[in-house]
């Protein structure tokens, strides 16, 4: 059976409310907006495949991005750029994680990273 192959049809920013606490910066998606995404997903036949975003620093999944994904189908991708994505877009750089049938998000080793994503211009 050949690998199914998905194509990113588009890109959403959700509307987000940025914060900074003692344990560093971060941003929240509400309950309203979540909803609003679901059903415009699910009025237009789409799913998520991957969700896409950045830290100040090193590149990594933390306890909230596990904890609070949107992603959430088994088999979607999280990737973090590190440095809050001022470089420019390199895989390699990029940490990224696949949500298994257990609900972890799991490391995808490098090697394997670039037969997962192919960014075309």
């Amino acid at each position: 059976m050949a690998a199914e192959i998905a194509t990113v049809e588009r890109a959403l920013i959700p509307q987000q409310r940025c914060f900074r606490s003692a344990a560093g910066v971060g941003v929240h998606v509400d309950g309203a907006e979540l909803h609003r995404i679901n059903k415009w997903l699910f009025d237009s036949g789409l799913r998520i495949l991957a969700q896409i975003h950045s830290h100040p620093t090193d590149a990594y999944h933390s306890d909230t991005d596990d904890e609070y994904a949107l992603a959430t189908a088994v088999g979607s991708l999280s990737l973090v750029v590190p440095d809050f994505a001022t470089g420019p877009a390199d895989l390699s750089q990029t940490a990224v994680y696949r949500l298994n049938k257990a609900g972890k998000w799991m490391a995808v080793p490098h090697a394997a990273v670039n037969r997962l994503i192919e960014i075309v211009d």
